[in-house]
């Protein structure tokens, strides 16, 4: 009873500071490997590129494990900054090929959650190489945007033993949509957008943040239920050319302002040219409001 008591004021404690989850389950398969590592072995979501590669140093077992109690594991995984899903017992199943197909689908997909934490995946192996040894490894340095991904996979101890795992991966993520048309020029609103989960293969430049869409402009037609991407939509201009302003200076102890003309229109942040009213000078000021600007 101490123990499970132990454990939970643990996982309590992990959960209150945690950046990401572990998850192991009751049975898992792995290549015949004579090290078995915690990055072998474990389902992680929003992992940290450090606690990717602190569990490639956790070793759990060697080629005759068979069993790895919790208790074990908790052990290993001290500071680990991470929530844990543990089960009493991870029983340890061999393949009978050299590269395990379950242990790569696992890998990949804790190297894409690490970046998308919100997202899911489905992936569908089509083929892994058959000539390398046990200490084989993924080279995840490849662009995991498109449909159809080569991954390289080396032995460690034979470098130059090579080959490629192909995989079929799709992506969907929660993502804004349109709940009404807009029109060119449109402004959006926040009743404006929902937000559902999409495929999103034909959109690796989707929008997938409310706050990033809404008080943005349409740049060109845009029809209820569409997906939103960068091209459709610029920065609202708040600011025309000819416009009169107020263009303040100075320290906010000791502010001033002065009554000056837009030369040029923007949105909030864009730096532009304003001249003085009185003197005719141009200076150059930033948008920070509508109708207010704070010359540089």
């Amino acid at each position: 009873m101490k123990k499970l008591v132990l454990f939970s004021l643990l996982v309590v404690s992990q959960i209150a500071s945690a950046k990401g989850e572990i998850t192991l389950s009751s049975a898992i398969e792995v290549s015949p490997r004579e090290v078995i590592t915690a990055y072998d072995i474990v389902e992680g979501r929003n992992l940290s590129e450090s606690t990717l590669s602190d569990l490639k140093d956790i070793e759990l077992g060697d080629a005759q494990t068979k069993t790895i109690s919790r208790l074990a594991i908790i052990k290993k995984f001290q500071g680990l900054e991470s929530n844990f899903r543990l089960p009493a017992e991870v029983k340890i199943l061999r393949s009978k090929s050299n590269v395990s197909r379950l242990e790569i689908e696992r890998k990949i997909m804790n190297h894409l959650l690490a970046k998308c934490g919100t997202c899911e995946y489905r992936i569908q192996i089509n083929s892994v190489p058959q000539n390398l040894l046990t200490d084989w490894e993924l080279d995840m340095n490849v662009d995991f945007n498109k449909s159809t991904v080569s991954i390289p996979v080396f032995s460690a101890s034979t470098p130059e033993t090579k080959g490629y795992v192909v995989v079929e991966l799709k992506k969907y993520a929660n993502v804004p949509v349109l709940t009404r048309p807009l029109k060119i020029g449109d402004v959006i609103t926040e009743d404006a957008v929902t937000t559902e989960m999409r495929l999103l293969q034909s959109y690796q430049d989707a929008l997938t943040d409310v706050k990033s869409v809404v008080g943005m402009q349409a740049t060109r037609f845009l029809t209820t239920g569409q997906m939103i991407s960068s091209r459709d939509l610029k920065r609202e201009t708040i600011l025309k050319k000819g416009q009169m302003v107020k263009a303040i200076f100075g320290a906010e102890a000791l502010e001033i302002s002065i009554t000056a003309q837009a030369e040029e229109g923007g949105a909030v942040g864009d730096v532009i040219k304003v001249k003085n009213i009185d003197s005719n000078k141009m200076f150059a000021a930033k948008i920070i409001d509508r109708g207010v600007v704070k010359i540089e």
